[in-house]
């Protein structure tokens, strides 16, 4: 039997796991909403807290630094792409050929949320891993082993020419890709005027989403060759 004092501490936990939940919500997602209309080096801890209307203490308890609420935004992004992908993948059956995986996986990284997502992938490794906890690290770690063998499994599926684990391996290849290509295509305002002022330098210009599918798909054609 559960006591009459069990029974009202029970909701008063609940309530407060979705208070606690709520106001990490208000967090990210104004992390998010700042981090789209200017940058990461731009965003402030006490900008965050405004436009949370949290208190500026309050976003330390839930995040201690600026790279910890960034990565736990990270997280929330990449495992999101992740589930989208996962479930592209898995419509219908058969194999498919090199150039719609490359197309299905850099098509997946357009728009506005491909855009914050693959801007903060690329400062992962030299930013956002630099200042939190190793608990933190290691749970989004095991979270990305296990996202990475799933997608990694449904891709080898596709493409049978890939031997055992070789999926795994075309998804690190796949954030090394997407690393340097956001680099190189997001521009400073100067390289961008020259551009748009220096016609024939445009070459030089890179698009994100069409390297990204050039590249992928001549990885795979590769790996199909052998």
């Amino acid at each position: 039997m559960v006591s009459n004092t069990a029974k009202r501490v029970m909701p008063q936990r609940a309530r407060k796991e979705e208070d606690k939940e709520a106001r990490r919500r208000q967090l990210l997602d104004a992390a998010l909403e700042l981090y789209r209309t200017t940058s990461y080096d731009e965003v402030k801890m006490a900008d965050v807290a405004e436009r949370s209307k949290l208190a500026k203490g309050t976003v330390f308890l839930y995040f201690p630094t600026k790279e910890a609420l960034f990565l736990a935004l990270l997280e929330e992004q990449l495992f999101a792409w992740f589930a989208k992908l996962e479930e592209t993948l898995s419509k219908g059956e058969g194999r498919w050929t090199g150039a719609r995986v490359a197309r299905t996986v850099a098509e997946s990284l357009d728009g506005e949320e491909g855009l914050s997502l693959t801007r903060l992938l690329a400062r992962l490794q030299t930013v956002l891993e630099q200042n939190v906890t190793m608990e933190q690290v290691r749970t989004f770690k095991e979270r990305l082993l296990e996202a990475v063998v799933r997608a990694g499994a449904l891709v080898q599926k596709r493409l049978p020419f890939l031997s055992e684990g070789e999926g795994i391996h075309f998804f690190l290849q796949v954030h090394a890709l997407v690393v340097g290509l956001r680099h190189m295509a997001d521009l400073a305002p100067v390289v961008r005027e020259v551009f748009d002022t220096t016609p024939h330098l445009n070459p030089l210009r890179v698009d994100f989403i069409r390297e990204l599918t050039a590249s992928l798909t001549t990885l795979l054609r590769g790996l199909e060759a052998r």
